[in-house]
């Protein structure tokens, strides 16, 4: 007997507009935090990364130190414009065959382009992966539904298991990814999906705001060094390794301590996007927001880009007239 949420419809939607919801978003919202929720993930996407150059290729590109993801760990890492701006931030994994990045979807395509233009005669392709799709699951009773469903889950942030059909790799928070060919995430999901709850992007994206977890894309391209969205604070950033695009000057900003904005957590009383300008009482612009989602209590959460020192300043989202904007602790310290 089949359920409501069907793979294939929510298959066929990733290739138009994602689930920001699938009817009932609170319900969603309460789920990650009581439950457990499952969710389709198709506002992300997954790079391949192969052949015989690839980590070597990979290693003179990146900010984290390829050298240290293996089978059964993973790292988030960014790359850089040549004055260390991001043009995109992932999560890199590794299988027997490839390297997997995974990363939103907007920002798939542009970072592709741009890396194939570095391969010169290095052995290396460079491609979107359509044969393996991923899917995550949250909530206090994850662990639980992932140990009947599949397996023993990895405990630890960004340590990966891998099972027959499927890996699973913990992310920061408790929640996890789950990667496996097509037919395998089907059958995973109509399983999942009866035990817990189906919920969308928004969710999803919530649930990586709370974590301190940030996303580049189109909106905030090329805005921000690593140290502004903490990447350096969740292991994206490695200052030890060897050159990469933007590294002399990420690395002058670690020692010399030029960054004056950081990433904070912050509450705002309206719908607010990734890209909109924090300003203050005066019209002053002071800030710019990562990324946001709707908050279970109504307004939105969000990760912001700020000056230091602001924690519990009231500002406001766009204009001097916009919604307030409560900024909090940095994100580093949730």
């Amino acid at each position: 007997m089949g359920h409501p949420y069907d793979w294939n419809q929510i298959a066929d939607g990733a290739h138009g507009a994602p689930h920001a919801h699938f009817g009932d978003p609170r319900r969603e919202l309460d789920a990650a935090q009581t439950g457990a929720v499952v969710c389709p993930l198709s506002h992300f996407e997954l790079l391949r990364f192969s052949g015989a150059d690839a980590q070597t290729f990979l290693q003179a590109q990146l900010t984290c130190d390829v050298l240290k993801v293996t089978p059964t760990a993973a790292r988030y890492g960014g790359y850089c414009t040549s004055k260390g701006r991001l043009i995109a931030d992932f999560l890199l994994m590794r299988t027997p065959q490839a390297y997997l990045m995974h990363l939103p979807a907007e920002s798939g395509a542009v970072l592709a382009e741009r890396l194939r233009k570095f391969v010169l005669r290095a052995k290396v392709q460079i491609g979107r992966e359509t044969g393996l799709r991923a899917i995550g699951i949250a909530g206090p009773d994850a662990v639980a539904l992932l140990q009947q469903s599949v397996g023993e889950s990895p405990r630890l942030p960004l340590e990966s298991v891998q099972f027959p059909a499927t890996t699973l790799l913990c992310l920061p928070g408790g929640s996890f990814l789950a990667v496996a060919p097509e037919p395998d995430v089907a059958r995973l999901w109509d399983v999942l999906a009866r035990q817990a709850t189906p919920a969308g992007m928004d969710c999803w994206n919530w649930l990586q705001i709370r974590v301190g977890i940030p996303w580049i894309t189109a909106a905030t391209r090329e805005q921000f060094v690593p140290q502004m969205v903490a990447l350096d604070a969740i292991g994206g950033v490695d200052f030890q390794k060897g050159c990469y695009p933007g590294q002399e000057i990420i690395a002058r900003t670690r020692y010399l301590g030029e960054v004056k904005r950081g990433l904070h957590f912050g509450h705002c009383d309206g719908p607010a996007a990734a890209g909109d300008a924090l300003l203050r009482a005066d019209g002053q612009s002071c800030g710019m927001v990562v990324n946001a989602a709707p908050a279970p209590g109504g307004g939105s959460d969000l990760l912001a880009v700020a000056q230091t020192g602001m924690d519990g300043d009231l500002l406001r989202l766009g204009s001097a007239d916009g919604p307030d904007v409560r900024i909090a602790q940095p994100s580093s310290a949730r």
